[in-house]
């Protein structure tokens, strides 16, 4: 019976000690005038929509942000028959963030995934666009990080 009251004090405890998780809901205090897209269309859109998300529509710090995206998938292995066992994908972010046309940060974030090839093509498109939607959401974590540490060192 002490052990039941134990646990049931503890999950008390922890559901109310206000844990949130970092970058998931928090809104920074800058925003983006204009953002210039080149390349992969499906990436540019997710980390758009991300980083505008995360971003204050009344923040006094204006930013331009240029993004460049390139995706690239690989096979990595082969079975005896020549079918595909395991590819690798690769997406390649550069961005230049901007302040009143000067340049005051720019990167370059690079992020690989090696998965198993799935049979049905269909689930194999889904799982892709599942990963290219995680590892984007990724980098575009990584791009807030760098603008708010930009943010506090100035």
């Amino acid at each position: 019976m002490t052990k039941k009251i134990q646990i049931f004090f503890l999950i008390l405890f922890l559901s109310g000690c206000g844990y949130e998780p970092i970058l998931t809901s928090k809104k920074y205090d800058f925003k983006f005038n204009d953002i210039f897209l080149e390349g992969n269309a499906d990436i540019n859109k997710i980390i758009q929509n991300d980083l505008i998300d995360k971003s204050t529509s009344n923040s006094k710090k204006n930013y331009d942000l240029n993004l460049f995206s390139e995706k690239f998938k690989e096979i990595v292995s082969s079975n005896e028959k020549g079918d595909v066992t395991v590819y690798r994908m690769k997406i390649f972010i550069k961005y230049v963030l901007k302040d009143n046309e000067k340049t005051i940060l720019g990167n370059e974030i690079k992020k690989q995934i090696t998965y198993n090839n799935i049979n049905d093509k269909f689930e194999l498109l889904e799982y892709e666009k599942n990963i290219i939607k995680t590892l984007s959401e990724s980098i575009s974590s990584e791009i807030v990080v760098s603008i708010t540490t930009l943010n506090s060192d100035l």
